[in-house]
């Protein structure tokens, strides 16, 4: 009898919950406020759609959006709340400083770092966040930092030359990203993590990198995987994963020791960012805890290395692959030279590079075509509703855009996937046509922090390679370079080598 009672409340169960998640669909598909948004009905139902694309098959949803946008138009709607739009106008009418958009909690739970400025959904909390580390990334902040800047470059060239010397291929993929490790961990922490000084410029754990990333979009879908990993001991990640797996968790647990070290320190300073985070009045002190600045500390670091080494890798790997281009940046740095017999090195001098017409389409141009930041850009306006087209999207609709529509819009960019630096060499409304849609730092009042770090980087590490250096690509490809997988950041094909090349 009692067993009769149990299977009825079971099958009674079976029956609701089968009539709960019927009446959702039927929700979802015909009466919600986005159901007469094009795009596939799977979507429409249940993220699950997304899980397939970016977690099975890794980092390919990015492809099936513009997939979808060349099937169903400018608009499509690509998850339950969600639509993503593919019009470069209308991103920039929907990225403004005034604009007071929310980031979608749920897709920048990837980084796991929701208490983070940068993984910090609400508008008026990032902006008090962001404020307390701002002033370190002016312009006139930077500045400050370009002898530390050069330095860094000069290390890299150091250890390049006696590369050189032993004759073998170099892995430019694997040193330019150390070095932007270097830099921003130099500046944003009160220890830098000096991969420079490593035998193989940290070869497992750049390519470890990409598995880290990979992880970070399951952890969108599951949010306890980050958490599980972090809270391992170091024997168990040692015993289950790679070198650079065990190199990742040093990092990290570094990252937090040296957060915990300068939330506990006697005296509050501004000698890195970090510690001028602490020392801010523009956030309050439940703000200041240990897990919160070790939160900030990972997404600095993490978002300042693989930017601007994929771009820098990018800017290398199209000029070295075309010999007219190169010979043309070469013989401009080798002018400035001639022209400033005076100076002991004016390629080092960041205001002198900012001049540079080629160089600076070079860069622009790598900028472009590089997308560091091939992930959506995800955002909520909880107080007011847009309208695109014929279609009204109510408060609290997830509208999304990227970077990668905007930089491969052929009416302005002709022939978006070529490189090509001559495009920038123009003047008056024909350069400001180009950088209308050109937003390599995003904008509004979410664009990237780092932008003036990162262009100061790229100027001097560029301009020094190329004049003291002669390469030649070493079993290299676009295919080596090229997005493949989306991780928010670009990543190539899995058996990819990187950019390599020989010094002449």
């Amino acid at each position: 009898m009692a067993f009769d009672s149990y299977l009825k409340l079971a099958a009674s169960l079976a029956v609701a919950s089968f009539g709960g998640l019927a009446c959702l669909v039927l929700y979802r598909v015909f009466f919600h406020p986005l159901s007469k948004i094009p795009g596939p009905k799977l979507a429409a139902i249940s993220r699950l759609y997304d899980f397939y694309y970016d977690c099975v098959l890794g980092g390919k949803f990015v492809f099936k959006i513009e997939e979808l946008h060349k099937q169903y138009g400018p608009i499509v709607r690509i998850g339950p709340n969600e639509v993503h739009i593919h019009d470069p106008d209308f991103f920039d009418e929907f990225y403004t400083v005034t604009s007071r958009l929310d980031k979608d909690a749920w897709y920048y739970a990837f980084v796991g770092s929701k208490d983070a400025g940068f993984g910090t959904a609400n508008v008026d909390l990032h902006r008090a966040r962001r404020k307390a580390m701002s002033r370190f990334f002016a312009a006139s902040a930077i500045s400050n930092l370009e002898s530390s800047s050069r330095e860094k470059v000069s290390q890299l060239c150091l250890r390049l030359r006696s590369m050189r010397e032993a004759g073998k291929p170099v892995n430019l993929s694997n040193a330019f990203r150390c070095l932007a490790a270097d830099s921003v961990t130099n500046y944003c922490m009160p220890k830098a993590f000096n991969l420079l000084d490593s035998i193989d410029f940290a070869d497992d754990y750049n390519r470890q990198a990409r598995v880290i990333s990979h992880i970070a979009a399951w952890h969108r879908h599951i949010p306890i995987i980050i958490p599980i990993f972090m809270r391992m001991p170091r024997w168990a990640v040692a015993a289950t994963s790679t070198e650079g797996a065990v190199m990742a968790f040093d990092f990290q647990t570094d990252l937090a020791r040296q957060a915990a070290d300068a939330v506990h320190a006697e005296k509050r300073s501004d000698r890195s960012v970090l510690d001028g985070i602490i020392s801010s009045d523009a956030i309050p002190e439940s703000d200041k805890s240990v897990d919160r600045i070790t939160q900030e500390a990972r997404t600095l670091v993490g978002a300042g290395s693989e930017t601007t080494g994929n771009t820098l890798e990018t800017i290398t790997f199209h000029v070295l692959a075309n010999p007219d281009k190169l010979d043309r940046l070469k013989e401009e740095l080798a002018q400035v030279v001639e022209t400033s017999k005076g100076s002991s090195d004016p390629l080092s001098n960041y205001s002198t590079l900012q001049h540079l017409p080629y160089l600076t389409a070079v860069i622009n141009e790598g900028l472009r075509i590089a997308c560091s930041v091939s992930g959506r850009l995800a955002r909520v306006n909880h107080r007011q509703a847009y309208t695109y087209g014929t279609y009204l999207l109510p408060p609290g609709t997830v509208i999304s855009m990227n970077i990668r529509s905007n930089h491969t819009f052929e009416p302005v960019y002709p022939e978006p996937l070529t490189y090509n630096p001559e495009r920038w060499l123009v003047e008056g409304e024909e350069l400001k046509r180009l950088e209308k849609y050109f937003v390599p730092f995003g904008r509004g009042g979410r664009s990237c922090i780092g932008k003036e770090l990162a262009l100061m980087n790229l100027y001097l590490t560029i301009a020094a390679f190329f004049h003291h250096f002669d390469a030649e690509l070493f079993e290299t490809t676009r295919k080596n370079i090229e997005i493949e997988h989306d991780y928010f950041s670009p990543f190539p094909a899995v058996d990819s080598k990187g950019l390599r090349v020989m010094l002449k």
